[in-house]
Formats: C-alpha cells, sequence, structure tokens
C-alpha cells in the first residue's frame, strides 16, 4: 500500500491533523475509551479509576486473539455497563476492605470477555492503588510530579499487572494526559504496538510479519520509534490517529487511508505540515 517513506510521513501527518481536528474520517470515528468516557461524564478522579483499572483486561486473551474494542459488547462498552451497574469493582477501597478477591473472581467468571488473569491482575492493582495511592491514580500522578516518563516508571515500579508492560504503560499515560491531568513530556513516551497497531503496520507496508514473532513485533516497535524521531513526531500523536483507523480498518479505515494517498499522488509528492513540536 505505501510505496515509500515520504508517502507514509504524508498519512501520518494527514491523519494526525484531521485526528486532532475531528475532521475526515475522524468526525465519526474515534478511540472508544474516549467515547465511553464521555458518556459517562465522570469526574477526573472517577476518570483516573475507570481508566486505570479497565486498562489491567485489556489485553489479549490467552488465546492470542485481542478481546473487541468496538461495538455493543466491545471490551470498553462493557466497561462502561461495569462501571454503570457494579461500581464497587472499580472502588478500591470497597473491593479490597469489603467484597474482597473471591467475590471479584466470582463476578468476573460470569462476564465472558474476561480471562483467567483478569481478576487476579484487578484485585492485585487495586490494592496497590488502595495501599499506596489512597485508592486514586491521581496521586500516582502526584508522585510523579505530573511528569509522563516519570509517571510511567513509577507504574513499572509498583504492583500493577495489567498496566506495567511495553503496551499498557504508555497507553494509560496517553489515558491519563488526555482524559484526567495534563502531563509533561508527553513526548518521551513511545508508541504502544499492540494487536491493533502491528496489523495497521501490516497492512499498510503489506508486511510479511507475525505478531506472535518476537522479532517481528521488536522490528515495527523500533521502526516507529526510529520514524516518530527522525520526522520530530509525537509518538502518541502518532498513536492515536493509526489506532482509529486500525480499529474501523473494515469499516472504513482502509478506504479512508486509500483515500488520503490518491490524493498524496494526485498533488504530486505534497507534503504534509507538521504543525507540532517533538517535545510536548
Amino acid at each position: 500500500m505505501i510505496q515509500d517513506e515520504p508517502e507514509l510521513l504524508a498519512l501520518v501527518l494527514r491523519l494526525q491533523q484531521a485526528e486532532q481536528a475531528k475532521t475526515d474520517f475522524f468526525a465519526d470515528h474515534s478511540l472508544p475509551e474516549y467515547t465511553v468516557v464521555d458518556e459517562l461524564d465522570l469526574t477526573a478522579t472517577e476518570a483516573a479509576r475507570f481508566l486505570t483499572l479497565s486498562l489491567v483486561p485489556f489485553h489479549a486473551h490467552p488465546s492470542g486473539r485481542p478481546k473487541p474494542q468496538i461495538g455493543r459488547v466491545g471490551f470498553w462498552r462493557v466497561c462502561k455497563t461495569l462501571w454503570q451497574q457494579h461500581q464497587w469493582v472499580y472502588d478500591p477501597h470497597r473491593l479490597v476492605t469489603t467484597e474482597g478477591k473471591q467475590e471479584l473472581e466470582a463476578f468476573f467468571d460470569r462476564l465472558d470477555i474476561m480471562d483467567a488473569y483478569d481478576a487476579h491482575w484487578w484485585f492485585t492493582s487495586a490494592g496497590t492503588l488502595y495501599e499506596r495511592f489512597d485508592g486514586d491514580p491521581q496521586e500516582l500522578l502526584r508522585h510523579a510530579a505530573h511528569v509522563a516518563p516519570h509517571a510511567a516508571r513509577v507504574v513499572r515500579q509498583a504492583d500493577l499487572p495489567g498496566i506495567a508492560d511495553a503496551v499498557s504503560t504508555p497507553l494509560w499515560v496517553r489515558l491519563m494526559h488526555d482524559r484526567v491531568a495534563s502531563l509533561a513530556g508527553m513526548g518521551w513516551v513511545p508508541l504502544p504496538v499492540d494487536h491493533t497497531l502491528f496489523a495497521v503496520t501490516e497492512a499498510l507496508g503489506d508486511l510479511d510479519v507475525d505478531i506472535g514473532n518476537r522479532e517481528d513485533r521488536a522490528m515495527v516497535q523500533t521502526f516507529w520509534e526510529v520514524f516518530c524521531e527522525k520526522h520530530g513526531l509525537v509518538p502518541y500523536r502518532v498513536e492515536k490517529s493509526l489506532r482509529v483507523v486500525g480499529l474501523y480498518w473494515h469499516r472504513g479505515g482502509r478506504d479512508y487511508v486509500t483515500s488520503v494517498l490518491e490524493d498524496y499522488a494526485s498533488s504530486g509528492g505534497r507534503r504534509y505540515s507538521n504543525p507540532q513540536s517533538r517535545i510536548s
């Protein structure tokens, strides 16, 4: 699909600008986690708890299949229902001191979208929030002086399974920055490559790669790190636009990318400007 690096750069810049302005494809398509948070109309404290604990089971199912993110029974829709109908699972104080791990395990066992790891990881993360951060992820951000790379380091040093890994930590930092509290140094947060980012990269480059292959995953991760650094791009902004297109790839995303590339070609290779600085 992509013929050369200038073409990829033009595409990435166009996607990034359209996503930030909510125009073109992005006028009707957005990240489901943001849609859900906006629909719930949460306070900063509520959003911090909702997004942090919801991210715990975001990982792929042990079968290797990613959990669905869009649609009526998508992952974030299930989390929205949990918040509305079973808010105790999002209250670290109540969960740890009153309900307990066995109650959470029995409850999650009835949810098709959850797996064997989720209740254990969720309860452990809730316990860490309760014991170290007064049950509020915002306290973790305060420990890090609201600096994104420092917040990521605090997360990795804490007992927060499901959040403290190469994919989930950058996602968590981005969610906190966008929906909880502005963080400095977001330009230094790496772009997380999960199933969605891997698949859209594979499609854009017509690559023969396998996410189950560690070397292929590392290659895709390194590519985006080098690409963003070379062209002065802020990784989390690139990630957001690519993720939206990837999530809806077979529901208009591919067609939109094709139209952008055709527009680029018809303009004689005109590059889109990059108004954002690397450090942001």
